[in-house]
């Protein structure tokens, strides 16, 4: 009778007379080794702007704010930072298909 526990039997003493020293085979292969994480440079950049202008600011440095009006830069920087938060998306994905 076939023996359909999902623990493997322990061999009797003839068996292990008879075949000797088995070494079972593994039973799941070895984990890949840890793929090193490049940098975010799509999320750092932004990070960086906000706390060095964050920082500025609370200090009480000046800028001159002309070019600022209306949000002229600011959408220019919105649109750009959208654009390319979308880029590295798309790319993230591409690389989880392969």
């Amino acid at each position: 009778m076939p023996d359909y526990s999902e623990f493997p039997t322990t061999p009797t003493a003839w068996q292990q007379h008879v075949w000797g020293d088995v070494t079972p085979l593994p039973v799941e292969d070895p984990p890949p080794p840890p793929a090193r994480r490049g940098v975010d440079l799509t999320a750092l950049v932004p990070g960086v702007v906000f706390v060095v202008l964050a920082i500025s600011l609370m200090v009480g440095a000046a800028f001159p704010l002309d070019a600022f009006v209306d949000g002229g830069v600011l959408w220019l920087l919105l649109i750009g930072a959208g654009v390319a938060l979308l880029l590295s998306e798309v790319r993230k994905a591409r690389r989880r298909q392969d």
